[in-house]
């Protein structure tokens, strides 16, 4: 979360800096110390949050707002100020937040709970799977392993269908040529799959649906061309699907 705090307090600065650190260790907090200098940080990073004091020299919080709501419509707004009487006026700009000073931590929080406009975070992906010069699949830095090599292959090959679903009769013929005498063998492979990802904390990557099988793609990122993979293992390509 990025967040802004114009206040031309330095006591006041100092405080939502401590706050915020505590509340999102993660995110970027700035200061500002008027309603120009807000402007200014809006311009080069785009805040999630806005915390507003009212009464600043040079352009006052409450017609601030009114100019930023104008470029940045999804702008969470929250105003913050020892003058309850501006409460009125502050509402017509249909603000996130209104909190009065002295603040606390517990007031920030409960403001970040209530946000006009929910934050998206980017959510972060436990794997990441190269299809350059070899299939790797990476976990927390650490190169990825099941118990079973043929596991892999079949990773790789449910990866290649880049979310369409597979049958069982189709993993057979791509990775035992067909012997469906080997039917118990596949379910053994799924078994390794799934036990070994959720050893690792990786739950749910497998997905059944009327029978066939895809994966989570949520769970993973892929860099490289998928078409890789078919060449690396030498599955005949006549008859793969196309998947790019």
């Amino acid at each position: 979360m990025t967040t802004i705090f114009a206040d031309d307090s330095g006591a006041a600065l100092v405080m939502m800096d401590l706050f915020l650190k505590k509340i999102d260790p993660e995110g970027t907090h700035l200061s500002a110390g008027s309603v120009t200098d807000a402007m200014a940080l809006m311009e080069e990073h785009e805040a999630d949050v806005l915390f507003l004091d009212i009464e600043m020299p040079g352009i006052n919080g409450i017609i601030g707002a009114h100019y930023l709501e104008a470029s940045y419509p999804k702008l969470n707004i929250i105003f913050v100020t020892g003058h309850p009487e501006y409460a009125l006026d502050a509402l017509k700009v249909y603000p996130s937040g209104f909190i009065e000073k002295p603040f606390d931590e517990d007031d920030i929080r409960e403001a970040l709970r209530n946000l006009r406009y929910p934050i998206e975070q980017a959510v972060k992906k436990p794997l990441k799977i190269s299809c350059g010069e070899r299939f790797t699949v990476m976990l927390n830095d650490s190169e990825f392993a099941f118990e079973h090599k043929l596991t892999m292959e079949l990773f790789a090959y449910l990866v290649y269908k880049n979310g369409e679903v597979s049958s069982n009769a189709e993993l057979i013929d791509v990775l035992y040529e067909g012997d469906f005498d080997k039917e118990e063998e596949l379910r053994a492979l799924f078994k390794d799959m799934r036990g070994c990802f959720e050893d690792a904390g990786v739950n749910n990557m497998i997905v059944k649906r009327h029978g066939c099988t895809t994966l989570n793609s949520a769970l993973y990122d892929i860099e490289g061309e998928l078409s890789d993979i078919a060449v690396q293992y030498g599955w005949s390509t006549e008859t793969l699907p196309r998947n790019e």
